[in-house]
C-alpha cells in the first residue's frame, strides 16, 4: 500500500492485515512510503517500508520483492498501485493478484486532472489482469462493470469493518446549540462548499461546525466561510488520533460528498451514536445510512437545507439505536471472515 498516513484505506487495510488468522496466513505488509509518516500500529506484523514518495520510484524494489519472495497472493489497494500490480501479474503467472478499489472511479475522474480516456483504457486492461477486485460497495462494483467493462465474476463486494465498537455517550435532553461535524480530506469531491451554503441559511437556532482534516481546498473553504459570515461558528482541526471521541461530542455528522468509496467516517459516526445527514452520492453511503434510523439521505441542496432548518423538530434519534444500525452489519469479525474466505478460495 502507498503509506500508513491518516486515511480510511490505510487504517482499514493495516487492521485487516493484522487480524488475519496467523495459523492460516503469513502476512507481510509492504509500504511504499516512509516509516516516519506512520500513524497506525501494525503490531508484530512483518512490515517493510520502501521509503519512497512516489509509485514510479517504487516499481523496481516492488518487482524485486515479488520476484524474490514469490508469494501466493499479492493484495494491493488504491487505484494507481492496483494498476501497477495488474502489469506485474503479466510476469508472475502463478501468483494471484487481488486489488482493492477505493472509489467509484467514473465519478472521481470528474475531480482529477488525469485524462479520463487514458485512465479508462488503462483500468480496463490492467484491472482485467487482476485475479479478483474487492469493491467496497455495490455502486463501486456496478461502476467497474458498466464503465470499465470488467467481468462480474472477478468482482467481490466486501464492506469496510468497524475496527472498534465504542461505548455510547448519552446526549443531553435539551441543548441551546446543535453541534455539527465533518471528518475528511479538504478536497473538491467532499462537497464542503455546499455544506457551508446550507449552514449559512440556518437562522432559527445556534450551532457550531467542526471540520477535521486537511487538504488542497482548505483556503477555498475558509474563504467561503468568511464570505458567509460563519467565522465564529466553524472551527478546524487538522488531525486528531481521537476520532471517535471527537464524534461523540457532536450531534450530527454532515457529509457533502459528490462521490464516496465507502465512507469510514460516516460508519464511525453511527457507531458512537451520532446520526448523519448525507447527500445520496454514488458509493457506499446508502449502504450505511437508512432514513430516520441513523440519519437522513438528501438528494440535493434544497433538501439538505430543509433538513438543517427543521433538525430540532425532527431529531428523534436515540444514540443506542443509531449505533445498533451498524454494529452488527459491519462487525469486524464478519468482515475479516469474508477476506479470509476470499484469500483461501481465490
Amino acid at each position: 500500500m502507498p503509506n500508513l498516513k491518516a486515511g480510511g484505506a490505510e487504517r482499514v487495510i493495516s487492521y485487516i492485515a493484522a487480524k488475519l488468522r496467523e495459523d492460516i496466513f503469513e502476512v507481510k505488509l509492504i509500504v511504499l512510503g516512509f516509516e516516519k509518516d506512520t500513524v497506525y500500529d501494525t503490531g508484530s506484523m512483518h512490515t517493510q517500508y520502501l521509503q519512497k514518495d512516489r509509485l514510479i520510484t517504487s516499481i523496481a524494489p516492488l518487482f524485486k520483492i515479488i520476484f524474490t519472495e514469490r508469494p501466493d497472493i499479492v493484495f494491493s489497494t488504491i487505484s494507481h498501485v492496483n494498476l501497477a500490480m495488474g502489469l506485474f501479474s503479466v510476469f508472475f503467472k502463478k501468483i494471484k493478484f487481488i486489488g482493492r478499489e477505493a472509489s467509484v472511479m467514473s465519478q472521481m475522474n470528474q475531480f482529477t486532472n488525469f485524462n479520463s480516456k487514458i485512465l479508462k483504457s488503462l483500468t480496463r486492461v490492467l484491472y482485467g489482469c487482476l485475479t479478483r477486485i474487492v469493491c467496497q460497495s455495490e455502486d463501486m462494483r456496478l461502476d467497474c462493470i458498466k464503465y470499465f467493462g470488467l467481468k462480474p465474476s472477478n468482482l467481490v463486494v466486501i464492506n469496510n469493518p468497524l475496527t472498534y465498537v465504542p461505548a455510547i455517550v448519552e446526549g443531553s435532553a435539551a441543548k441551546k446549540e446543535i453541534k455539527f461535524i465533518t471528518i475528511g480530506r479538504l478536497s473538491e469531491e467532499k462537497g464542503y462548499l455546499r455544506i457551508i451554503d446550507g449552514l449559512s441559511k440556518i437562522k432559527d437556532y445556534d450551532f457550531t461546525y467542526t471540520i477535521v482534516g486537511s487538504g488542497p481546498q482548505e483556503n477555498i473553504i475558509k474563504d467561503k466561510i468568511k464570505i458567509n459570515g460563519l467565522d465564529k461558528k466553524i472551527n478546524f482541526i487538522s488531525y486528531t488520533s481521537e476520532v471517535l471521541e471527537e464524534l461523540k461530542k457532536h450531534d450530527f455528522f454532515l457529509q457533502g460528498s459528490f462521490v464516496e468509496g465507502f465512507p469510514n467516517a460516516v460508519l464511525e459516526s453511527c457507531s458512537v451514536g451520532t446520526p448523519v445527514i448525507a447527500f445520496n452520492a454514488p458509493g457506499g453511503t446508502k449502504e450505511i445510512i437508512k432514513n430516520g434510523t441513523n440519519g437522513f439521505l438528501v438528494e440535493n441542496e434544497s433538501e439538505f437545507c430543509t433538513i438543517l432548518r427543521k433538525i430540532r423538530e425532527i431529531n428523534n434519534f436515540q444514540r443506542e439505536d443509531v449505533a445498533e444500525s451498524v454494529t452488527s452489519k459491519f462487525n469486524a469479525e464478519n468482515i475479516i471472515r469474508q477476506y479470509e474466505n476470499l484469500l483461501s478460495t481465490v
